[in-house]
């Protein structure tokens, strides 16, 4: 049995992936996210898991330092890691940075895989980490990229809600892991991935009424169409 529906005026905290799920399937939300009815397990993405933390480990190694990295060099990109004390908390899952929607009093939450500060201006690049292993050079394009563009755009709007100066440009570091060559290095597996930066110029307007909707939805006792076909 479903659990018993909260209030209206009860608070409530919906993450970036409920207004991910809010954008594909409106039903779909209200049903696992107001009415608590499990939905399917999401496969666990187990490789990407370890590449984020490598990628992780990589960035955080130049972060106090202040050095710069040769993917940057190679992009002609005039940045540095951003350091600041609640950056580990910013990217703990079911943490993330939050606020609070002005017009609903909603906890609005995400976390992001990093941020680059850009050296003249100060301003903050959200950066996403993604991974995969296909032929050709990844891109935004079909696919999941619809929802990666939202996903980039949503973690803008959280951090300028926050107060933060947020350029509307992010980057995607794309990891592709290769087919060629050797696995065994002195007794050590190793994968080799060739690496896609891609620059994307989000605007986050839509984010405020997607969050405002997705309250409503939440709050509603009628069941939303299904955007599902």
């Amino acid at each position: 049995m479903p659990r018993k529906k909260k209030s209206a005026t009860d608070p409530l905290a919906l993450s970036r992936t409920a207004l991910e799920d809010f954008a594909q399937c409106p039903r779909c939300f209200y049903l696992h996210r107001s009415q608590d009815l499990k939905g399917l397990r999401r496969i666990p993405l187990t490789l990407a898991v370890a590449t984020d933390a490598l990628l992780k480990n990589e960035f955080d190694a130049i972060r106090s330092s202040g050095a710069s990295h040769p993917i940057w060099e190679r992009e002609n990109l005039d940045v540095r890691a951003y350091a600041h004390p609640e950056l580990d908390l910013w990217r703990s899952n079911f943490k993330g940075l939050r606020v609070t929607h002005a017009a609903t009093g909603a906890v609005i939450f995400g976390a992001v895989d990093d941020i680059w500060q850009n050296r003249s201006t100060g301003e903050l690049h959200i950066v996403d980490y993604k991974s995969t292993s296909k032929q050709g050079t990844p891109d935004l394009e079909g696919g999941f990229g619809a929802g990666y563009k939202r996903q980039m755009e949503i973690y803008q709007w959280l951090f300028r809600h926050a107060g933060f100066a947020v350029s509307p440009i992010g980057y995607f570091l794309y990891v592709n892991g290769r087919k060629d060559g050797g696995f065994y290095e002195q007794g050590v597996g190793c994968m080799r991935f060739d690496t896609t930066v891609i620059p994307y110029e989000g605007d986050d307007g839509w984010v405020d009424g997607h969050v405002a909707a997705a309250v409503e939805c939440h709050r509603s006792s009628v069941l939303p169409e299904s955007n599902v076909e």
